[in-house]
């Protein structure tokens, strides 16, 4: 399922698509007409509006289709000298959902087709200069090999769907010192227009977990060979904190019709933890999963993410987009520890959406306020000299607008 959070003052707004042109606004519509201007000021403060503005229509409801998955390796040595790779992803995924939203605020709901995986959601908060994202993706549709090297070991068991499970976790923040110029999610969620080219650096922080469990140990308790390639362990639990540095730029050859959208952050993980269970033989009752710490080989280490996407702008009503990012987490245990053992997750989501805008535009906002010119903000500001070079406030790093 796939949430954003939808705020209450652009709840009220609905109510403006029910006043039509040419007839006597009534003193409701007015009010939400002024009430959405506002709105509209606020989203455009401190921006300059040569390089960003508003859609025409506030109002938007799209058609979305996309797909989540999974690549793990879990390496451990049978000798200091022999690596065996556990290498598992997940098997295809397809959701086909919706969205409705105002001005970039918006919630939405999709449904997993093929039953791919048990739990998948995320929310994204924020505005043009700071933004908190919080993802959580669980799945048990996996398959899994074991390889030494780069060769599948065929008599080694073959983990199926349902056999183990992998959960991932995500909360992240990102600060835009180019917000001026630059919208980070205008080829996303198209709640705004990139009018002009423009980047920036990216600050970040985050919080990142993952963890896998093989359901069935009983299988592999019968089979001594498997317990000595995995060194008898039945789960991990991950947890990292990290702080990036990235960049960001939107591209647009027609002032915003399409824009051409990519942006990668290198992330210090500067904490790093992972607790490791082991399977027990069924002659052993425990109450639980014994867990151990793993030590980290070094005290920090570099991983990242990335993301790439396209917006088309095909009239001011109707609109498409088609993005995907992926994002990378990795562990590595202290050397003499009780076991050695390596992590590289890969995470990925691809996302299509295809929207509607509708409600009043500017025009008919103009007629039923008596205004006989559109807002400051929503309007193009005469350029604005500055010290700063040019070629820094267009892609790096800018004062407040």
């Amino acid at each position: 399922m796939r949430k954003r959070v939808l705020s209450l003052l652009a709840l009220l707004i609905v109510c403006v698509t029910m006043t039509r042109a040419g007839s006597t606004p009534s003193k409701g519509a007015v009010f939400f007409y002024r009430l959405g201007e506002r709105v509209d000021n606020l989203q455009l403060r401190d921006l300059d509006t040569n390089y960003i503005t508003l859609p025409e229509h506030s109002w938007s409801i799209a058609l979305t289709t996309g797909g989540v998955g999974i690549h793990s390796t879990y390496t451990t040595w049978v000798d200091p000298s022999t690596p065996v790779a556990l290498r598992a992803q997940t098997t295809p995924s397809l959701d086909i959902g919706f969205s409705v939203g105002y001005r970039g605020y918006g919630g939405g709901y999709s449904w997993d087709v093929l039953n791919a995986y048990t739990t998948k959601w995320d929310i994204s908060l924020g505005g043009n200069f700071l933004g908190v994202a919080i993802a959580r993706n669980v799945s048990t549709n996996l398959k899994g090999k074991f390889y030494m090297g780069n060769e599948w070991m065929a008599n080694t068991p073959v983990l199926d769907k349902g056999e183990f499970r992998i959960s991932t976790t995500s909360l992240s923040a990102w600060y835009i010192l180019n917000a001026a110029h630059y919208s980070h999610n205008a080829a996303i969620d198209q709640g705004y227009i990139q009018k002009r080219t423009a980047g920036s650096l990216l600050l970040s922080v985050a919080y990142m977990s993952s963890q896998m469990e093989i359901l069935d140990t009983a299988k592999y308790i019968r089979d001594e060979s498997a317990v000595t390639l995995i060194d008898g362990v039945s789960g991990t639990i991950t947890r990292q904190v990290a702080v990036g540095l990235g960049y960001g730029i939107n591209y647009t050859p027609n002032h915003g019709k399409v824009v051409l959208h990519a942006a990668a952050n290198m992330q210090l993980v500067c904490y790093s933890v992972n607790h490791i269970s082991y399977a027990l033989p069924s002659t052993v009752t425990i109450k639980g999963d014994p867990q151990y710490v793993l030590r980290p080989a070094v005290p920090v280490h570099v991983t990242g993410n990335m993301r790439v996407a396209v917006s088309w702008e095909i009239n001011r009503w109707v609109h498409m987009s088609a993005w995907a990012q992926a994002s990378h987490l990795r562990f590595a245990s202290k050397a003499g520890d009780m076991s050695s053992l390596s992590i590289a997750n890969w995470n990925w989501q691809a996302c299509i959406h295809i929207g509607v805008r509708f409600g009043a535009g500017k025009k008919r906002v103009r007629e039923v306020l008596g205004d006989t010119q559109l807002p400051t903000a929503a309007q193009d500001e005469p350029e604005k000299k500055s010290k700063i070079p040019q070629w820094l406030t267009d892609y790096f790093i800018t004062t407040a607008h």
